[in-house]
This record gives structure tokens, C-alpha cells and sequence, in this order.
């Protein structure tokens, strides 16, 4: 709900909308749909959506996304993903993408990847790992390396440097907050350690609990003032100056 300038109230109502962008430049037009979850009628929204890009004859189907992972933020950010494109699969070792091996409960992501194969369009879907500990805090690193790779694909030539210096700036913060939460310090002490002793393989199971290496302290009150110190610092640092290089980020990735 929203207050009009003449103080009417309004309601906003969620919706799913398609975009599309031509350029002649590239190899291939793109129609982008975003939008939300629906809360009922999944078969309902994925007929609709597979209809549509039948109507409009998509070739292939790629959807974005970020899952929740007991992942260090201070590696690189981890990107796993699915296809049944074989083009698109023989690809993802040279992206440093991981084929995800995930079972288990699914969402409207996983609904629609079905009803496209049956459909006989190839999707494929590619995950950023979330670190579970800043999971409600948006963050730039993890869309950078999603979108590098998307660009990368399809040869968008996206410019991310903006994106990439958000992204310095966001782990300098929880660094900062990490300063002040000595057992969460040690908490991402242990995902580093475990990150650099496992291999691809072992790292790329899917989501899993954060009960490895070791429960994560006390934390959910720490964690909550972990997210509420993030929240704060990107707020109070929205106009900060981005002229730092790389040297400055205090990262061990």
C-alpha cells in the first residue's frame, strides 16, 4: 500500500512482466521476465509462462538466482547451475560454474525447468552461493559473478565495474562487522578452512544446513545484529567515494 500525492491510499499488486531487447549487435534477441514467486496455482503460472514463450518461439531458457549456502564471503563467489543444453553445459568448466547435483524440495524455479523440458525447450537455471550468515543483506558480489558469467555467454559485454567495486565495498563492511562478532569471526574462519581442504566435487552437493563445520553460534541473535550493522553501513555509505583499487578491499579471495 502507498499514499498518493492527494493522501488516496493504493495497493500495489505483485506482478510477473516480460521485457524484451533487440540488438543487432548480438547473436540473439532476449526476453527477460521478472517477477515473484506466486503463492497458488504453480501449474496455472508455469502454462502461462511456457505459452507465452512458445507464442513468441524462445530457443532456450536460462533463469538466475541465489541460494543460501554455509559458503565464506571472502572466497570467490560460487556459482553453480543446471542445463539440459548440452551446448550450454560444456561450458561451465571454462566459467568456473559447477553443475549442481541438488535434490530435495524445490520452488517455482524448479517447477518451471520441468514444464519447459516437457515442453521441449532447453532451460537451464545458474545459483550464486549466498553465505547463509549475511543471507538478508543484498549482495554485489555474488551478482557480479553471476552476471560476469551471463555476459560472458552470450557476449553481452556488460559493464560491471560498478558492480565489482560494490562489491569490494560490501566485504570491507561485513569485515568491519565481523571485528565486532568474535564468534561468527571464528564461524567464517572454519567455512575458509573447510573451502580451501575440499574439492569442487565435495563443494558442489547443493544447499546444504549450516551444521558443518560446526553450528554457527548463538548466532541467530548475532547474525540478526550482523545483518541490522550491514544495513546500517550501507545506508550511512551509499555516496562513499569508489576510487579504491583492489589492494584496499582487505579480501583473501
Amino acid at each position: 500500500m502507498r499514499i498518493e500525492p492527494d493522501f488516496t491510499r493504493a495497493i500495489t499488486w505483485p506482478e510477473n512482466a516480460f521485457y524484451f531487447h533487440v540488438d543487432p549487435m548480438l547473436d540473439r534477441d532476449f526476453v527477460l521476465l521478472i517477477g515473484t514467486e506466486p503463492n497458488l496455482k504453480w501449474r496455472t503460472f508455469t502454462e502461462e509462462i511456457v505459452d507465452v514463450s512458445q507464442r513468441i518461439e524462445v530457443a532456450s531458457v536460462l533463469s538466475l538466482g541465489g541460494l543460501v549456502a554455509d559458503v565464506p564471503h571472502t572466497r570467490p563467489a560460487r556459482v553453480t547451475a543446471f542445463s539440459t543444453d548440452p551446448d550450454l553445459t560444456s561450458r561451465f568448466p571454462d566459467l568456473a560454474i559447477r553443475r549442481s547435483r541438488y535434490e530435495g524440495p524445490t520452488g517455482i524455479v524448479g517447477v518451471l525447468s520441468d514444464s519447459f523440458t516437457k515442453a521441449g525447450i532447453p532451460v537451464g537455471s545458474m545459483w550464486g552461493n549466498v553465505p547463509h550468515y549475511i543471507s538478508a543483506s543484498p549482495n554485489p558480489k555474488v551478482v557480479d559473478a553471476l552476471l560476469s558469467r551471463l555476459s560472458t555467454l552470450y557476449g553481452l559485454g556488460l559493464e560491471l565495474e560498478e558492480m565489482q567495486r560494490a562489491g569490494r565495498r560490501f566485504e570491507r563492511q561485513v569485515n568491519e562487522a565481523l571485528s565486532n562478532n568474535p564468534e561468527v569471526a571464528a564461524y567464517v574462519r572454519q567455512l575458509e578452512a573447510r573451502e580451501d581442504q575440499n574439492s569442487p566435487e565435495e563443494q558442489d552437493s547443493g544447499p546444504r544446513q549450516a551444521s558443518s563445520p560446526g553450528e554457527l553460534p548463538p548466532g541467530e541473535e548475532v547474525v540478526r545484529h550482523l545483518e541490522e550493522f550491514l544495513r546500517l553501513r550501507t545506508t550511512e555509505h551509499s555516496d562513499e567515494d569508489d576510487t579504491e583499487d583492489d589492494s584496499d578491499n582487505g579480501a583473501t579471495s
